[in-house]
């Protein structure tokens, strides 16, 4: 194969980041969605830059695409980009913030390859190249939330199963009185966080940058608010976002820290907030063992299970120094 460069990504790319995640869509349809209802559109010029956030996420279009990567990058993240004979082929983002246990966390948000060059070891090379920058940069882990296709990918480059999740939805309502919310939109931005007691879907600093910095002056993206701040009551604080749910208008993402927790009063607490903020349901993730524990006596439903891999970046060095890691 010829040769790939993979290095920093920047403004400059927008055009080809964007062609790299709009190459692999869904059936290789763009989808409108009059009144709710997805229907394939004839021509992509059909579609407006919200419909096409819906086709795949902020890298659908140019505009969107621009405004995410300056946000990105401002808050100190990295896009890494494969370059072969002057096109780019690939994209991998990487999130950086320290998680509860006091580390640095790197975390793979995205990893795309063009779709006519997968299989060519380009993702390979991106992943390498991640390892080697967030060790840079100081990270004790490298994280990444991998699909099912490609889990073997990342175990064959040393990741290992972390942390197994559940994801939930539960019905809002007042469990909960004397509770106390102040809106603050402040709390993360050095990017120390508690632990995790809902939502851990992606890391913290991911989940920061995508549902609060990571903002569009769209119609649909301000209908409704984005509510994130501090709830304290009984005795104890937690730190949390609610975010509505792309699809379900009467359902919020819920994501939660506290430095104690989570029990079934949190979760009354969460489902009481978002019934205050005008949500039916909540959607959310639990561990599995917090999940099994707690799923009857809050009438939790569960969506799906998901698993967080690692990479200890300390222990992998130690192995490189040994010979044992090319």
């Amino acid at each position: 194969m010829e040769k790939v460069v993979v290095r920093r990504g920047g403004l400059a790319d927008v055009s080809q980041i964007a062609a790299i995640h709009c190459s692999d869509l869904e059936d290789n349809l763009w989808y409108r969605f009059p009144e709710g209802k997805r229907v394939a559109a004839k021509r992509v010029s059909e579609l407006t830059l919200y419909e096409r956030w819906l086709n795949g996420g902020s890298w659908m279009s140019e505009e969107l695409c621009a405004i995410y990567l300056n946000n990105l990058l401002l808050n100190g993240h990295m896009p890494l980009v494969a370059e072969l004979d002057g096109k780019l082929v690939g994209e991998l983002e990487l999130f950086y913030g320290k998680e509860n246990d006091g580390h640095l966390y790197a975390h793979i948000g995205v990893l795309q390859v063009h779709k006519e060059y997968q299989r060519r070891g380009i993702g390979t090379l991106l992943v390498q190249k991640a390892i080697i920058t967030a060790k840079k940069r100081g990270a004790s882990y490298l994280t990444v939330r991998p699909r099912d296709v490609v889990r073997d990918f990342y175990k064959k480059l040393g990741f290992a199963e972390w942390l197994k999740t559940v994801v939930f939805f539960a019905e809002a309502a007042p469990f909960v009185s004397g509770l106390t919310w102040k809106e603050d939109t402040t709390i993360f931005n050095k990017q120390k966080f508690w632990p995790f007691i809902m939502g851990y879907e992606q890391s913290s600093a991911q989940i920061w940058q995508i549902f609060h910095v990571n903002q569009f002056a769209l119609p649909e993206f301000t209908r409704e608010p984005i509510h994130t701040g501090l709830v304290s009551g009984r005795g104890k604080e937690v730190v949390a976002i609610f975010y509505p749910h792309v699809y379900f208008g009467d359902m919020a993402n819920v994501y939660a820290w506290s430095n104690k927790g989570p029990n079934k009063e949190d979760l009354w607490t969460m489902l009481t907030l978002a019934y205050q903020f005008g949500y039916d349901k909540v959607r959310s993730l639990l561990t599995e063992d917090k999940y099994e524990g707690l799923k009857d006596s809050c009438s939790l439903a569960e969506i799906e299970r998901q698993e967080i891999f690692r990479l200890n970046l300390k222990e992998r060095e130690i192995y490189e120094m040994a010979g044992f890691v090319c």
